[in-house]
């Protein structure tokens, strides 16, 4: 069974690639929105109850 594969021209666009330049370009955009505060402040309490339980694993 072979399959049947579009002619491209030299220098035409690829079918998907206007799908993988927005894919990029929306990747690129949440990356820049940053982690919000309250994020943040979760993560750090997550950190400390981590190191209080280590604390008390070693005693």
């Amino acid at each position: 069974m072979t399959s049947i594969q579009p002619e491209i021209r030299p220098g035409a666009v690829q079918p998907n690639a206007s799908i993988s330049r927005k894919l990029r370009e929306f990747y690129d955009a949440v990356q820049d929105e940053g982690i919000p505060d309250r994020f943040m402040e979760l993560l750090e309490r997550l950190d400390q109850a981590e190191k209080n339980a280590k604390s008390v694993d070693v005693k």
